[in-house]
């Protein structure tokens, strides 16, 4: 089953949809619905449901199958629209990009896992929860980038396994320390046999540009992210 709902994705476009691709090929995410004419719904072992329509009408099994989580990304404005009459928040849409070379140059510094005992540094310089950091720690999805023993900023995969996390602390910008924070990152989950994939809101130019610049190709279809702190 997998399989056909994997070539069924790919056909359709596997650049903006690497997301739900990549938990369908790991094989842990549990699929909430399929139908090979309204959509698919699958959730992350995380928590986070990702859902694609195939078409724009009678969407309400799937609606049904995906019940009221926390977090959804969808791929389909309609379905966007139908969470924030629910109540849901929405910030805006993001550009899903992927990277499907081989391994970057990482420059001359050094990096490494961040610990729990890093957890003050981290929030006072990304807006996130604690239990959100502690578990990309937890899960080695979190890196920092060093010169000198200094912490110069991190970055890591989300829960979901997207590229993010993204931060150079003020003092050390514009020395392109961005470039290879992420090029680490995407070293990593190379080795993890992964595909290095982010989602960048689409007003975000600087990190649209740095996604062009480590030659991360952009999917044609919009993820929008939605969430109910009280689901």
């Amino acid at each position: 089953m997998r399989e056909k709902i994997i070539g069924k994705i790919e056909g359709m476009d596997a650049l903006s949809h690497v997301d739900i691709i990549h938990i369908l090929k790991r094989g842990e995410g549990e699929i909430l619905y399929y139908d090979d004419e309204i959509g698919l719904a699958v959730r992350h072992p995380a928590g986070t449901v990702f859902a694609v329509p195939f078409r724009s009408s009678s969407l309400e099994p799937l609606y049904q199958a995906m019940g009221h989580e926390r977090l959804f990304c969808v791929h389909s404005e309609l379905m966007c629209s139908h969470y924030l009459d629910l109540g849901y928040e929405f910030r805006e849409p993001c550009y899903t990009y992927s990277y499907h070379g081989g391994p970057l140059d990482e420059g001359p510094y050094h990096f490494r896992l961040m610990n729990l005992s890093e957890m003050d540094l981290i929030i006072s310089h990304y807006d996130s929860s604690e239990k959100s950091i502690t578990y990309d720690i937890e899960h080695r999805n979190l890196f920092c980038i060093e010169n000198d023993d200094t912490v110069m900023g991190f970055c890591g995969f989300h829960s979901e396994e997207a590229m993010g996390l993204l931060v150079i602390f003020p003092q050390f910008r514009n020395k392109g320390l961005g470039t290879y924070m992420e090029s680490h990152v995407i070293n990593e989950a190379l080795k993890r046999g992964w595909v290095p994939f982010c989602n960048v809101y689409c007003s975000n130019k600087a990190s649209i540009r740095l996604q062009q610049k480590l030659g991360l190709v952009r999917g044609d279809v919009l993820s929008y992210w939605v969430w109910n702190e009280n689901a």
